[in-house]
C-alpha cells in the first residue's frame, strides 16, 4: 500500500527535505517487489486501486519485470487522504491479506494503525519523518516479507508490538477517540491550516511514546533531554516555553531544519497511566504525529494514556537474523 501524497507536505517547502516524486515512489516498490519476487510461486501481492493510477503500473510491471501476479481491489478512490489511507487497508485486510506494507512516513503508518488492521504491518519509510518506519533497504524488506508470509507460524514470535499514545474527548456528551504512534504536541495555534509543525516556538508541550536523537521529527527533541526507546514501556513528556529556569534543546524538526527549543521540565511517564491534557485559556490544538488535528477550545481537557496495543510490526532485521 501506497501513499501517493506522502512526503509532500509544506516541510518541503521551508526545510531541506528532498521531494518524495513519484517516479522514487514507484523505484521503492520495485525495490520491494524484486525482494518479494523470490516467493513468487507461493506468494500472492494484493493492491488497492488508487486515483493516481500507480496500481496498474505496478500491476503490469510486477508481472513483466519479476514474474509476480498482483490483484487489483476495491474501487478507485478520490486523490489520497488520510480517510484514503484508512480505507486501503481496510480492503486489504478484507481482501484475505497476510501482511500489510504500508509505504509512507509517520502520518500514514497513524492512519494505518487507525485502521485497526489485525495483520502485521511492514512500515517502510516514505515520508518526512519515519520515526515508525523501516528506513533500510527495501529490498532486504521484501524479502523479509516474503520469508514471513511463506511461513508466518515460524516468525510470529519475532513481531513486534508497538506503542500507540491515545486520546479521548468529548463532543456533545460522547468521548471521541484518536491517537498517535510517535508524538503528540500542544500548540498554539487554534487551526489545522497546513497541518505540519515546524516552528518550534509553536509548540508548548509533547509527549513522546519515542524520543529518538537520531530520527527527524518533534520527536527528536526529547531524543537529546529524554530518550525513550520504542522497545520501552514508558513515554516521554516535555513542557516547552520561554519562561522561568530553562535547559535549551534542539532538535531536527525535518531534514535540514534545526530548531531550538526551551524545555521548563520533563518526565517519564509509564504505560498505562492516564494524563490530563488542558488547552490555554486562548486555546490552541493537538499535532499527531507531526500534524496538527485537533482544534482544542480554551480550558478544553483531553484525556490521554499510552498503551502496547499498536500494530504488531515485522521488522525485517527481526525476521531475517531468525531465519539465519
Amino acid at each position: 500500500m501506497l501513499n501517493p501524497m506522502a512526503g509532500r507536505d509544506i516541510r518541503r517547502l521551508v526545510a531541506f527535505a528532498s521531494l518524495q516524486s513519484t517516479p522514487e515512489k514507484l523505484q521503492v516498490l520495485r525495490r520491494l517487489l524484486s525482494g518479494i519476487a523470490v516467493f513468487a510461486d507461493q506468494i500472492q501481492v494484493v493492491m488497492p486501486r488508487d486515483y493516481e493510477g500507480l496500481a496498474s503500473i505496478v500491476q503490469d510491471e510486477a508481472r513483466r519485470l519479476f514474474g509476480l501476479s498482483v490483484e487489483l481491489v476495491g474501487d478507485v478512490t478520490g486523490p489520497s487522504s488520510a480517510d484514503t489511507t484508512v480505507k486501503w487497508a481496510g480492503q486489504l485486510v478484507e481482501a484475505g491479506a497476510s501482511l500489510l506494507i504500508a509505504i509512507g512516513g509517520d502520518g500514514t503508518q497513524r492512519n494505518v494503525a487507525q485502521s485497526r488492521p489485525g495483520i502485521p504491518v511492514l512500515p517502510v519509510a516514505g515520508g518526512t519523518n519515519n520515526v515508525a518506519c523501516w528506513v533500510g533497504d527495501q529490498t532486504i524488506a521484501g524479502f523479509a516479507a516474503g520469508t514471513y508470509v511463506v511461513s508466518p507460524d515460524q516468525y510470529y514470535d519475532q513481531l513486534f508490538v508497538s506503542k500507540v499514545l491515545h486520546l479521548t474527548r468529548e463532543r456533545d456528551s460522547m468521548p471521541v477517540e484518536d491517537l498517535a504512534l510517535i508524538d503528540i504536541a500542544l500548540v498554539r495555534q487554534t487551526f489545522t491550516g497546513a497541518l505540519a509543525v515546524w516552528n518550534p516556538e509553536d509548540v508548548r508541550a509533547l509527549w513522546l511514546a519515542v524520543a529518538d536523537p537520531m530520527r527527524p521529527g518533534l520527536s527528536n527533541v526529547g531524543g537529546h533531554v529524554s530518550p525513550v526507546a520504542a522497545e520501552e514501556d514508558a513515554i516521554t513528556w516535555l513542557q516547552l516555553g520561554s519562561e522561568g529556569s530553562y535547559e535549551v534543546a534542539h532538535g531536527a524538526l525535518a531534514p535540514g531544519m534545526m530548531a531550538r527549543f526551551l524545555v521548563n521540565g520533563h518526565q517519564r511517564i509509564p504505560l498505562n497511566h492516564t494524563m490530563s491534557i488542558e488547552a490555554p485559556t486562548d486555546g490552541g490544538s493537538l499535532a499527531l504525529d507531526g500534524e496538527r488535528t485537533l482544534v482544542l477550545t480554551p480550558g478544553e481537557t483531553v484525556t490521554l494514556v499510552a498503551r502496547r496495543d499498536g500494530p504488531r510490526y515485522l521488522y525485517p532485521q527481526r525476521i531475517l537474523n531468525r531465519a539465519h
